[in-house]
């Protein structure tokens, strides 16, 4: 039993360091107009990555969706002038 704690521990860290890894480059897009391509791909994945957790139990799957909507929020929304 304890491997599949493990094995659930790090599924849950994957998804929190490919989150994490999403919202800060598209936070960094957003700011400096640097890495645009990197912030597509990140967010396409977790996307992916999101509707795989989402067939598999949703538990798995609103871990992923708590980080995709900021990142695309911020990514895809226009800036205030």
């Amino acid at each position: 039993m304890e491997s599949l704690a493990f094995l659930v521990f790090g599924i849950f860290a994957a998804q929190a360091l490919l989150g994490a890894a999403t919202l800060t480059f598209a936070i960094l897009n957003r700011r400096n107009g640097k890495f645009r391509v990197t912030s597509h791909i990140l967010i396409g994945l977790l996307a992916i990555q999101m509707l795989w957790g989402f067939s598999v139990t949703t538990a798995f799957g609103y871990f992923s969706l708590f980080f995709l909507v900021p990142a695309v929020l911020v990514r895809y929304l226009k800036a205030r002038d």
